[in-house]
């Protein structure tokens, strides 16, 4: 089996094409079409055989259609009847069905973010969402935790990446790794969490390894697109700006929490009790006199629940 750590642009690319499609399979009629790279994912073991096809197109009859496919004694395989040349046999290679390695390309995948070798990756949505576990990524001194979702693109998946974000809460912020293309996540947000499209943090284009740094600073710099927003928090829950004012930095996990959550709550047109805010009482004891001083003319309480008034 050759590294997994040298394929190449175009392998890399077919992979995660692959792992858009509803079922994560490839043909072998789709693989030869794209055969060298098809070669260079197999021989990496990313692609392993799962199964056989039961059906053709008919390169005979030159015609797009399926036929169905019976077992030719004559020809020591499958075959299937043409009206125009009658038996014709059918490429082994072109039978066999191809499925990703979902194992081998998370641990691919995260090869430099120091991820604990004793957790394994496990399903939270099963052929959808994977939670990897907490890694390393950059000089952060704390873990960031780490999920892997594939067809982000595709609205129901997406509702049901976010009820597992719900169900599965995090003092810190989730970093959800997308083999989703980048243009199809704009518009794409789970609780808690920032989505990254694993194409744009790769270490090269042609290794499937995440770079440390660079999902380092995605995460500390703000939304690419912040659309006229009047609060904008940064991916990591460190900075909050409103409006035009200069940003607020916070730095304690309880606070980046409660902001992270009161920023939420805002744009879901919602209010907050202060028992999922804090267990201090109040947020003037939460985020202290200096940071409450710059909050308070914008959050304020309705019927004891809280949020931001702009």
């Amino acid at each position: 089996m050759s590294d997994r750590r040298s394929l190449d642009a175009e392998a890399v690319d077919l992979l995660l094409q692959v792992l858009e499609l509803k079922e994560p399979l490839l043909s072998g009629a789709a693989a030869g079409l794209s055969p060298r790279p098809a070669a260079v994912l197999m021989a990496a073991g990313l692609l392993v055989p799962h199964g056989h096809e039961d059906v053709s197109a008919s390169p005979a009859d030159h015609e797009d259609t399926p036929v169905s496919l019976i077992w030719s004694e004559a020809h020591g395989g499958f075959a299937y009847f043409s009206p125009a040349v009658g038996l014709v046999p059918v490429p082994e290679e072109r039978l066999v069905r191809y499925r990703v390695d979902l194992t081998g390309m998370l641990d691919a995948v995260t090869e430099k973010l120091d991820r604990p070798s004793s957790r394994p990756a496990f399903p939270l949505i099963d052929g959808v969402l994977w939670e990897i576990g907490e890694v390393r990524v950059g000089r952060r001194p704390a873990r960031v935790p780490l999920w892997f979702a594939r067809r982000l693109g595709d609205p129901a998946v997406r509702r049901q990446v976010a009820d597992a974000a719900r169900a599965r809460p995090h003092n810190r912020l989730r970093v959800v790794l997308a083999s989703t293309r980048p243009a199809r996540l704009t518009d794409v947000t789970i609780p808690g969490a920032i989505v990254v499209a694993l194409r744009d943090v790769l270490d090269a284009p042609d290794r499937l390894a995440v770079s440390p740094d660079i999902l380092d600073a995605r995460l500390r710099g703000a939304p690419a697109d912040e659309g006229g927003r009047p609060l904008v928090l940064s991916p990591d829950g460190r900075q909050l700006r409103i409006h035009d004012h200069p940003p607020i930095a916070f730095k304690s996990d309880a606070q980046i929490a409660a902001i992270r959550k009161l920023v939420e709550a805002f744009y879901r047109g919602e209010r907050l009790p202060i028992g999922e805010l804090t267990d201090h009482g109040s947020l003037a004891r939460l985020f202290g006199g200096k940071k409450w001083a710059l909050l308070k003319p914008h959050i304020n309480a309705v019927n004891h629940l809280w949020g931001f008034e702009l």
